[in-house]
């Protein structure tokens, strides 16, 4: 049996997890609207490279109204505002904090895809399910105040913080189901990922019409503080990482996915310590073992 879709969900959660420290590094020195502003138009225009030198056309030919509309929702809700309240999350709260609420991504879609696309999980894979929320709720377990850039951070100011994380694990569920309503049949990822990213980009322009203050905060864009890691990070995440995810959710259960994707509390430990000076505990790192174990589960199933 093969695990693309398993594996392509892992990588996608391994590049997530350094591509959200380093947007939410990037953000620190700006703010997370401008990022998330540079950040989608950025990684829409690398994916339509990579569909123009891959495939030699200008745009993917084929794509239904209907696809439009579920890529396009899926987009604007899990890129365009789910995205933004988890850079402000990881602003508040840091990114290894802010990453614990994503473990509620694959329940919430799991019970989405189930009346949506059909899709009913069997006993192991569920089981799998729960060993990696189990893994990641282990890996932040007890009184947690931080170390590094985010130590002592005011509780209200945490709470605001995962507060928003959960706001995107919410959405990101819900668009990831979305998305693969939007790729019916034989449809490339590639070609998924471009058009879902172009309506996130154009969703965040609207929204951003008439921001006076998010104009004015352009010119920071050139300040190679906020640029460098922000232009890694969009390699990353809304290129690479979205093409994976997209691919991803096409190969197998959207639940799964979810689940794999969503290991981004234990891929950001790394990045978290190597950046922000964040270090795991024990806890932490046996929560990380545990997590691998329900990732074993459903590559088992």
């Amino acid at each position: 049996m093969s695990h693309l879709g398993e594996l392509l969900a892992l990588s996608t959660a391994l590049m997530w997890g350094f591509g959200a420290t380093l947007f939410g590094l990037a953000s620190s020195r700006s703010s997370a609207i401008l990022v998330n502003a540079f950040r989608l138009p950025a990684g829409a225009t690398l994916l339509w490279l990579a569909w123009v030198v891959t495939t030699g056309t200008a745009w993917p030919e084929g794509i239904t109204w209907r696809q439009h509309m579920w890529l396009g929702l899926s987009g604007t809700l899990g890129l365009a505002i789910g995205d933004s309240f988890y850079y402000k999350g990881i602003m508040l709260a840091g990114p290894r904090r802010a990453s614990l609420m994503l473990a509620a991504t694959p329940v919430v879609a799991a019970l989405t895809a189930w009346p949506v696309l059909g899709e009913r999980l069997g006993t192991l894979a569920l089981a799998g399910i729960a060993v990696v929320i189990g893994g990641i709720l282990l890996a932040v377990l007890g009184r947690d105040d931080g170390t590094g850039d985010h130590r002592g951070v005011p509780r209200a100011v945490l709470v605001r913080g995962l507060g928003a994380a959960l706001v995107c694990a919410v959405c990101s569920a819900v668009g990831n189901v979305l998305a693969k309503l939007g790729m019916p049949g034989d449809t490339p990822p590639l070609a998924a990922a471009l058009v879902r990213g172009w309506w996130a980009t154009l969703a965040m322009g609207v929204f951003l019409l008439g921001r006076r203050d998010i104009v004015a905060q352009l010119p920071r864009l050139r300040d190679p503080r906020v640029l460098k890691p922000a232009a890694t990070a969009v390699v990353l995440g809304p290129f690479l990482g979205m093409w994976a995810a997209i691919a991803a959710l096409k190969l197998t259960e959207t639940g799964v996915a979810s689940a794999l994707m969503n290991t981004v509390p234990i891929t950001v430990l790394l990045p978290a310590w190597l950046i922000h000076r964040d270090r795991p505990s024990p806890t932490a790192l046996l929560g990380v073992a545990v997590a691998v174990g329900g990732g074993a589960l459903l590559f088992l199933r």
